[in-house]
């Protein structure tokens, strides 16, 4: 479909436009090249291409899904929320949707051939159309047809999408690359300086077990500052111990970038959970993860370095993605990417403040000093949005959301019991000193305002709820077997 003649209102708004769509070009060329070049797949292509594209353009969410003859045989999506491919996929062009979002979906083909549809969700509806962004949308489209002709172009078909056909028949989605002593099976997802991947080790006599492999992504290999960043959160990690904290097992360099091999978790992130489909979580629920949650914290922060004093450890990234629940029930904090130390070598510059905003404490947003109540602070926006489903100081934008978070009063929501309303409002204190004390204290006023289901409990709820997610995980650990056996079978 031929898009209208774009039109700008000044040379300046021109120009940006333009500086967009180079950006846009260069970066999809870099993270696509570097992942066909290191035959990490069409899949792992996939998410590092979308998720850096749709921070880009400042997009909500995404998603890219490519067809053979008979459907879907790759979905990817990146963002926050239910993310509704199966009604978006046959969308073209900008479609308004609920919460004041608009979705821009273009096509991809090769000539008159339609392999599948790539989006992108962005706050507001557009009063033009959204010609511009339908323009990046489709530059990026264009970028990603051409990877895709050349992932098919590796191997011999008898038409694109009947290779198509054959790839995911035999997963061949998955990457076949290794990192170290590590092989990779299948990427997890993206975030702005790291990929996830599923990996499994590789050791004598076929015995293995599979990992999550965090590896940076090429185009910031080369920056020190990310690279010290990076070995912190490594380094940091193999510190940590606690049932509620991920294990790291190990970190280096293979592949031509730094890596850490993590504990892989059999759940959801509690993003997941919280916009499930089954309507409001219920109460038993919310109080099992949080608990859980406040608990590895709360040994976080009590972390000691090698002179036996407290590290001062501030996590400073909390948000629902980075709570993981476990099909057993057990709940994982992760990602302490960015978290500070009283000894950290990664130095945040003067007026520079790191985290996500719709999650940080009022001190946080201001750049001043913060210490463990900032992430308590954290933790009470969370579990504000678990109750209601709503973000406490959401503004749909990063600066006045930050300002919100410092300057307005708490807005009670209707319907919310009084015990809960009271350990929200505690935790929400603009002032540190006005909340809990530690993490470990407001853990036990969620246990006292109502029963946390049991592990067994917590395990079989959310495993019936994420049933697809289950069977990816299975299809994981019966390949992991398939690999190993094939290793130690005879010669």
């Amino acid at each position: 479909m031929k898009r209208p003649a774009l039109t700008f209102e000044t040379v300046d708004e021109e120009v940006r436009f333009l500086r967009g769509l180079l950006a846009v070009q260069r970066l999809a060329d870099e993270v696509l090249e570097d992942c066909l070049e290191r035959q990490l797949g069409l899949a792992a292509a996939a998410d590092v291409f979308l998720t850096q594209c749709a921070r880009l353009i400042h997009a909500q969410a995404a998603f890219v899904q490519v067809k053979g003859t008979h459907g879907a045989v790759l979905t990817r999506t990146w963002g926050t929320g239910v993310f509704d491919v199966v009604r978006w996929a046959d969308v073209r062009g900008a479609l308004p949707i609920e919460n004041g979002r608009t979705v821009f979906v273009a096509p991809l083909d090769l000539g008159k051939l339609e392999l599948g549809s790539l989006g992108f969700v962005l706050p507001g509806h557009f009063s033009d159309g959204g010609q511009q962004v339908l323009a990046l949308v489709d530059t990026v489209a264009e970028i990603f047809d051409s990877a895709v002709l050349s992932f098919i172009a590796l191997s011999e078909g008898h038409s694109p999408t009947e290779r198509l056909d054959e790839l995911a028949a035999a997963g061949d989605f998955r990457p076949n690359a290794r990192i170290g002593k590590y092989e990779l099976l299948t990427p997890l997802g993206t975030g702005g300086m790291a990929q996830v991947m599923v990996a499994r080790t590789v050791n004598p006599g076929g015995v293995s077990r599979l990992v999550a492999l965090k590896r940076i992504l090429p185009k910031l290999a080369e920056d020190e500052n990310i690279v010290k960043q990076f070995l912190d959160e490594a380094k940091l990690g193999m510190r940590l111990s606690h049932p509620n904290l991920v294990t790291i097992y190990d970190f280096g360099q293979g592949g031509g970038s730094y890596f850490i091999a993590m504990e892989l978790i059999a759940g959801v992130d509690f993003d997941h959970v919280i916009y499930w489909p089954n309507g409001p979580l219920p109460e038993g629920l919310v109080a099992a993860v949080l608990s859980q949650a406040l608990e590895g914290l709360h040994a976080a922060h009590d972390t000691k370095g090698d002179d036996g004093l407290p590290l001062g450890l501030v996590h400073r990234d909390l948000s629902p993605h980075n709570l993981m629940v476990g099909f057993d029930g057990r709940v994982k904090v992760l990602d302490f990417g960015v978290a500070k130390m009283r000894n950290a070598r990664t130095v945040t510059l003067p007026g520079i403040v790191k985290g996500k905003p719709l999650y940080m404490s009022p001190e946080q947003a201001t750049a001043e000093r913060i210490d463990r109540r900032s992430d308590v602070f954290s933790m009470g926006l969370i579990l504000h949005e678990a109750l209601t489903g709503t973000r406490a100081f959401d503004q749909q934008d990063d600066t006045k959301t930050m300002e919100s978070i410092v300057n307005d009063p708490l807005v009670r929501p209707k319907g919310i019991p009084n015990p809960w309303w009271a350990v929200i409002e505690k935790a929400l204190q603009k002032r540190p000193e006005d909340r809990y004390r530690n993490a470990l204290e407001m853990a036990q006023a969620v246990r006292d305002t109502a029963k946390p289901l049991k592990d067994h409990e917590l395990g079989a709820l959310v495993s019936q709820a994420f049933p697809r997610r289950v069977a990816d995980m299975a299809t994981w650990e019966q390949t992991k077997n398939k690999l190993a056996s094939k290793r130690s079978g005879p010669a």
